[in-house]
């Protein structure tokens, strides 16, 4: 008898933590998704491009005067000179780091899709993504030789 009372009240206490555990992701997921939609509405507007590093090396920023990143809703758009790429974006503000995904929207990978992480620090926009769709998201902010990555730096450009 003492055995059986047992077991019910280990049944009731597993009960009860997997009852408080799915309430605590329930309670969570609200939150997530509103700070996946807070970084999606400072997103929004034009960026001009701070740095560059691929594969380990950064890029020479005078190859790229008038590089520019246009967003709006979800549709991101990247122009240097006569060079443009059209994406749309998708962000998990519930990972860490924050997650992005990349999909391109027109030309010859239309449905191919970059994998990154990113951060947000005031007007700065940083994000480490694979530099060809379809590889494994980076972990870090950083990139090595022959990593496939790509970290890019934009800042917001402000309008008085």
């Amino acid at each position: 008898m003492k055995m059986a009372s047992q077991g019910v009240k280990t049944m009731r206490l597993t009960a009860l933590l997997l009852f408080l555990g799915a309430s605590l992701l329930l309670a969570a997921g609200p939150a997530t998704q509103k700070a996946g939609e807070d970084d999606a509405a400072k997103l929004q507007g034009n960026w001009s491009i701070v740095s560059v590093e691929i594969d380990g090396r950064a890029l020479a920023m005078d190859n790229l005067k008038g590089a520019s990143l246009n967003i709006q809703g979800t549709r991101y758009s990247f122009q240097l000179q006569k060079t443009r790429l059209e994406l749309s974006f998708k962000l998990d503000a519930s990972k860490s780091p924050k997650t992005i995904d990349l999909e391109v929207v027109e030309g010859p990978e239309k449905g191919k899709v970059y994998h990154g992480i990113y951060k947000l620090e005031k007007d700065r926009y940083t994000i480490c993504r694979t530099t060809e769709p379809g590889k494994e998201r980076p972990t870090k902010f950083a990139t090595q030789a022959k990593s496939g990555l790509m970290i890019v730096v934009w800042d917001k450009v402000v309008v008085p």
